[in-house]
């Protein structure tokens, strides 16, 4: 009887290419959004910059 093929990952395929995309484009993202914070500063960039960190550093550490 052959064997099947098993995987170990937790996630769907499709969620760990949505995990990695986010991963690669939050850090331009931060860079841009630290940029307009500084020189426009608002509550609502304070909250986008707080999001874009949680994103990219759940994604880093794998979090979620």
């Amino acid at each position: 009887m052959a064997r099947r093929y098993f995987r170990k990952a937790r996630f769907p395929g499709w969620l760990l290419t949505v995990k990695n995309t986010i991963g690669q484009l939050t850090v331009p993202l931060i860079i841009f959004q630290l940029i307009r914070t500084l020189l426009f500063p608002s509550a609502v960039d304070f909250f986008i910059i707080l999001i874009l960190l949680a994103l990219h550093f759940g994604s880093a550490y794998e979090l979620f």
